[in-house]
Formats: C-alpha cells, sequence, structure tokens
C-alpha cells in the first residue's frame, strides 16, 4: 500500500494555500495517498485542532503521516516537530496540537525539524512542513530530520472532580453541530440515567436518551456519544447556541 498523508488546517476548504501546500507535496517522488481530513477547523484555534487530532488520527493505518498547520505562530520561535505517537507519525507545529493525543497514548518520538533557509515567514505549511514530509515519503528516517525534541508543549485539558454535589467536569469540546461533548467518560452513562439531570452552566438537562432521535426536535437531551464521553445536544438544532454554552462551560453530574 502506498504511504497516506493526510491534511488538518484551517486554511478554509475553498483556500488557494490548501492547493499551495498539495502542489509541493506532489514533488515526491514516490507515489502516496492524500486524505483531507479537515480544512475548517476554526482559524487560530489549535484547542479545537488537537481534538480534531486526538480523536480522528488513530484510526488511519499504521505509520501514516499526518500534516497539521494550525499555527498562529507561524515564523516564530516556536518549534516545528516531527512525532510518533503510538503508530502515527506527526508533522505539526510545537504549539499544544499533539496534546490531546498524547493524553491517550503516549508519546513514542520526537525530532525537533529546522525548516528550510530563506522561506516565507507566514507560510510554513508549503514551505517547510510540505518539503520536510516529502523526503519523509521519499525514505528519509524521521530521527535523521532533527534532534531530539523532548517533552512538547502541552494544553491543558482539565479532569472531572467528584465533589460532595456530585461530579464537576466542564464543556471540553463543541463539534460541528453545536453538540456539547463534556470531559464525563460515556462510562457514566448509568450513573446519568438513575440521577435523571445534569447541570451545563445554569441549564438542567432531564431528557436523557440513547441516540438523537428518541426526543422531539429542538429537545435538549444528554447521551453517551461516540467519541467517548458524554455529550449535550438540542435535536436537530444547536445546543451552543441554545444553551448560551461553550468550552470551558461548567458541568454537574449528581
Amino acid at each position: 500500500m502506498p504511504p497516506i498523508v493526510t491534511l488538518i488546517t484551517d486554511f478554509g476548504s475553498g483556500s488557494g494555500y490548501v492547493a499551495e501546500m498539495k502542489g509541493r507535496l506532489l514533488h515526491a517522488k514516490t507515489p502516496f495517498r492524500l486524505i483531507d481530513i479537515a480544512h475548517d477547523v476554526p482559524p487560530h484555534d489549535v484547542r479545537a485542532a488537537a481534538w480534531l487530532v486526538g480523536q480522528a488520527c488513530s484510526a488511519f493505518p499504521a505509520n501514516t503521516l499526518h500534516l497539521n498547520v494550525v499555527d498562529p505562530g507561524v515564523g516564530t520561535s516556536r518549534r516545528l516537530i516531527w512525532a510518533r505517537i503510538g503508530t502515527q507519525q506527526f508533522i505539526a507545529p510545537d504549539n499544544g496540537v499533539l496534546s490531546w493525543a498524547t493524553t491517550k497514548t503516549p508519546l513514542a518520538k520526537a525530532r525537533i525539524l529546522t525548516p528550510p533557509m530563506g522561506i516565507a515567514a507566514t507560510f510554513h505549511g508549503r514551505d517547510a512542513i510540505a518539503p520536510l514530509a516529502v523526503e519523509i515519503i521519499d525514505g528519509a528516517a524521521p530521527e535523521s530530520l532533527g534532534t531530539q525534541a523532548g517533552p512538547l508543549v502541552s494544553l491543558n485539558w482539565p479532569q472531572p472532580t467528584e465533589t460532595s454535589a456530585g461530579i464537576v467536569g466542564e464543556v471540553i469540546h463543541v463539534d460541528t453541530f453545536g453538540n456539547l461533548i463534556t470531559n464525563l467518560s460515556a462510562s457514566l452513562l448509568p450513573r446519568l440515567e438513575r440521577a435523571g439531570w445534569i447541570r451545563v452552566g445554569a441549564n438542567e438537562i432531564a431528557t436523557i436518551v440513547h441516540t438523537y432521535g428518541e426526543a422531539p426536535r429542538d429537545t435538549p437531551v444528554a447521551l453517551a456519544g461516540s467519541q467517548g464521553f458524554l455529550e449535550i445536544a438540542v435535536v436537530e438544532g444547536r445546543a451552543d447556541t441554545r444553551l448560551a454554552a461553550g468550552v470551558g462551560t461548567a458541568v454537574e453530574l449528581p
């Protein structure tokens, strides 16, 4: 099977920046498969990109090379790295974008990559990440491309806590449907069903379901989501808008 390379950016699906980066990747001599994971990550939102990396990339075959260009610090002193997490390879800025993935699978290796000389300071995706990826596609050992990186930058991924009132957590991701994904494990669903409610911010959600279609349209519901966490949704609507909630909003399960 030819090597697989994926792209995650905040360039926008209709952006010429995506085309320029793909064009540079096609300079590789070795045939490979290029897969778009997403180009509509909210601009500069490293946390959203980190969630996507941690949830999606492990589904790919071993040795897939994932390129991440959500990089608000492009051209600054932030490091550019190659990393291996589990069976997957990554080239990304060292800005925390790999930190959700490493909460699930330990970092195996990481190297500091040196961007080529004379490149545009504002487009490392095209001028640094893509050429370095081409070297790996064409057979270069990633370990030969730079020095050992040591610990990577990590974002804060809060853990829920047990209190006298119950388990207190928070929303850690809002998906494209406006669903509020909490940091409470889906394994807590039986406890949620016994309690009969969960609070998100100032909103008490008392409709507990297993699928979105079990409640009427516009009903706020709580359920165990496919990402492995309890989530709050509004059937055929947006929970983030309806409940005025987002990343960091408190969640309480009695």
